[in-house]
This record gives structure tokens, C-alpha cells and sequence, in this order.
């Protein structure tokens, strides 16, 4: 298969090109910069700004089977004017690319998030009720019921907090693995019960390579790792990871305005058409990304 990625510098674009790659696929890689990258990966390397109309236009060129889209902007905060502002971009971003799917036919793999289930009503599984959070979630849910209009075969994985060593965005799993590695308490809101249920982005990478190669893959499929933790798990998790450190967990004495929420998603969908299991634990998880902070 020839398959169009965009997004290729992110965390999950990163990690699908390099297993479609391992799988035999002809990949052509969208990435905004790529300057200094088309004599270091063996794959066709594209670039263009997706904002733009001469981005869209220079992708004309490309005739894939598979579009894989991993392309957004990801917010500091999920609320406020930022928030609104991304917003916009991403759906900016996803226009473009469902209409070049349109165009060309495409089998479009669209990486949606979980945060369309909103902050209540779990345990949730493709079919439950939605309330996007934040201008975030409810860019992709729109972009998610637009590609549900199209006549291309499509997948939509709803990712639940997808990690990597090498990602900038600074959650609290990179918060806390930083802290750690420093000697610093692990502060935690409220009384840490507030769960995620963080997924490794090589686990999300074999979903989309098991969307590729099930040709009757079609529907949307939460990705998540199905083992919650809490933050003051988490915390301690992180902490059992790095046994020289010196760290606590420690409450920070903050009210969690998201106390109650519980990151419960069913994963039984995913396991049972597209044969995927997620393969990665994040105590594993943790520890790669220690060893990779440690070398740098």
C-alpha cells in the first residue's frame, strides 16, 4: 500500500511511520519542517503547511491508497482563548485533508481523542453518549461526524493519552517522570484520585497498522491501554521506577476541579475487529523514558 501521513514529526506520526515502514508499505511522510531530514529516513519525505491553501495544493502530486492523518495542534490548557484558537487551526488542518481524501478516494485513518466522551458518563464505548471537552475535543468530534458523511472508508481511533519518551507536551506523566529524576516531590491535586489511562504510542502505531491491513476495518475504535491509574498511583508508580530518587508524593493541597474523573474506556471493539491488544505497560513505559532522559 501507498500511505500519505501527515503530522510525521509528532509522537504518533513518528512511531505509525516507522511500523507501516516495518510492515513493507510505501510511505510518503508529511512534515512542516523536513529541511534537515530527506538524507536521514529511507521514506519519501513531503513538506508543506497544511494552514495554507499552496500547502494543500503542493500535496496534489501524491496518489496514496491510505491517508493517515495525525496532523494537530495540541493546547496547553484544554479551556480558554488559546484553546479556541487551536481549535480553528485543527479544523483548518482537517478540511484540507478530508478533502483531499475526497479528491483521491482515499481510505481515510483519522487519529481522534478521547476527550470527545467529555468529563462524565463513564465507562465509555464507541456507542456511549458525547460531550466534547473543551474547544479540543469538540474540534475533533466535528471533524470526526464530517468524515462520517463521506463515502471513503474510514477509521476513527479515539486515543486515549498517547506517550513517548520523546514528546514535548508537558503532561503530568512527563511532570512527574522530570520531578523524579530531580529529587523533587510529585505533587498531585485534590486527593489524587482523578484517573488517566495513558497509552504507549507504539501500541497506537499497531492499531493503525492493524486498520491498514483489516480491509473491512470501518467505525470508529477507542485506543487505550485499559489500565487506568489514578495520580497518586501514578505518582508512587513513577517513583517505584526511579529507587535512588528522593521523591514523595505529596498532595499538593489544590482542589482538582477534575476529582471525579475516571478514564474508563472499553477497548473490547479494537481487540475484537482489529485484533489489536495493547502490548506496552506504562511501568515499562516510565522506565524507557527514564533511561532516554538519562542519556541526554
Amino acid at each position: 500500500m501507498k500511505i500519505f501521513v501527515t503530522g510525521a514529526g509528532g509522537l504518533i506520526g513518528t512511531y505509525t511511520i516507522q511500523a507501516l515502514y516495518r510492515e513493507g508499505h510505501e510511505i510518503v511522510a508529511l512534515y512542516r519542517k523536513a529541511q534537515t531530514l530527506k538524507n536521514v529516513h529511507p521514506w519519501e519525505i513531503v513538506e508543506a503547511d497544511l494552514l495554507s491553501d499552496r500547502g494543500i495544493s503542493e500535496l496534489e502530486t501524491i496518489d496514496p491508497d491510505i491517508v493517515v492523518h495525525c496532523a494537530a495542534v495540541l493546547p496547553e490548557q484544554f479551556e480558554g482563548e488559546e484553546a479556541k484558537k487551536i481549535a480553528t487551526i485543527n479544523r483548518k488542518i482537517d478540511n484540507g485533508i478530508l478533502k483531499f481524501c475526497q479528491d483521491h478516494h482515499c481510505f481515510l485513518i483519522y487519529t481522534s481523542s478521547t476527550s470527545v466522551y467529555g468529563p462524565t458518563g463513564f465507562p465509555w464505548n464507541e456507542e456511549s453518549p458525547v460531550s466534547p471537552w473543551g474547544p479540543y475535543g469538540t474540534a475533533k468530534f466535528e471533524t470526526e461526524q464530517q468524515i462520517k458523511t463521506m463515502k471513503n472508508r474510514h477509521v476513527i481511533l479515539r486515543i486515549s493519552a498517547p506517550y513517548a519518551p520523546e514528546q514535548r507536551t508537558r503532561t503530568v506523566l512527563k511532570i512527574f517522570i522530570e520531578r523524579a529524576l530531580e529529587d523533587l516531590d510529585l505533587l498531585y491535586y485534590g486527593n489524587g484520585e482523578r484517573q488517566q489511562d495513558f497509552t504507549a504510542s507504539e501500541d497506537v502505531a499497531q492499531a493503525i497498522v492493524r486498520s491498514v491491513a483489516n480491509s473491512k476495518a470501518c467505525g470508529v475504535f477507542n485506543i487505550a491501554s485499559g489500565q487506568p491509574v489514578s495520580m497518586i498511583q501514578l505518582a508512587e508508580l513513577v517513583i517505584k521506577c526511579a529507587p535512588d530518587t528522593k521523591s514523595k508524593a505529596v498532595a499538593a493541597g489544590i482542589p482538582d476541579p477534575q476529582e471525579e474523573y475516571r478514564a474508563c474506556f472499553d477497548i473490547s471493539k479494537a481487540k475484537s475487529i482489529l485484533g489489536w491488544i495493547p502490548s506496552y505497560s506504562l511501568e515499562y513505559g516510565i522506565r524507557r523514558w527514564m533511561q532516554f532522559m538519562e542519556k541526554k
